[in-house]
């Protein structure tokens, strides 16, 4: 179903269901970033659905919390994006250690021409959010880093709430580029 023009980027909420045939798929990054071959069996077997909850706080910065569900009702730890730009620190049931930053970003100050295209006109007014996410190399041993954003996007005709992504690793020589999509459920 498409999402409500009333869901954007500065209202980012209901539930929104990962769409696989329309997304890339993500197993060898998962593998690069250490996730076990019995993790990506049932995350590729499984469906991921959100349900972001969007807000601002008293100090007018906004937060993004997503709570993860795994079809047959299997929880996933709640993603908390604070958007101020500022580094934070977290330990992620999956990817063990990792340091984070969030923000609103407009396309054109994006260095990633891959995560600038193919955004509806209400992202491209509001903004994406964005971020980066890196392993805690001197915690984990790993080390890669993935750009990404978060927007909507126009997909056969039916507009989807859409995550873009780079990833790299020393481990790889060229970068992985990753589409993914998401069907509104309510």
């Amino acid at each position: 179903m498409a999402c409500p023009d009333t869901v954007t980027t500065k209202n980012l909420s209901g539930k929104l269901r990962f769409n696989k045939k329309l997304s890339d798929d993500i197993d060898e990054t998962l593998k690069l970033q250490g996730v076990s071959y019995l993790k990506r069996t049932a995350i590729a077997n499984f469906t991921l659905t959100l349900e972001p909850t969007h807000f601002t706080d008293d100090d007018g910065v906004e937060h993004i919390d997503v709570k993860q569900t795994l079809s047959g009702g299997f929880k996933a730890p709640v993603d908390s994006l604070l958007l101020n730009g500022e580094e934070s620190s977290k330990n992620d049931d999956l990817f063990g250690h990792l340091i984070a930053k969030s923000q609103r970003s407009k396309v054109d100050d994006l260095d990633i021409d891959f995560l600038k295209e193919g955004w509806s006109e209400d992202t491209l007014e509001d903004g994406l959010i964005a971020g980066v996410v890196k392993s805690d190399t001197a915690k984990t041993g790993k080390d890669w880093v993935i750009n990404v954003v978060w927007g909507f996007a126009v997909i056969d005709g039916v507009r989807r709430f859409a995550r873009r992504y780079k990833f790299t690793t020393k481990d790889r020589s060229e970068p992985i580029y990753v589409k993914l999509y998401y069907d509104y459920v309510e």
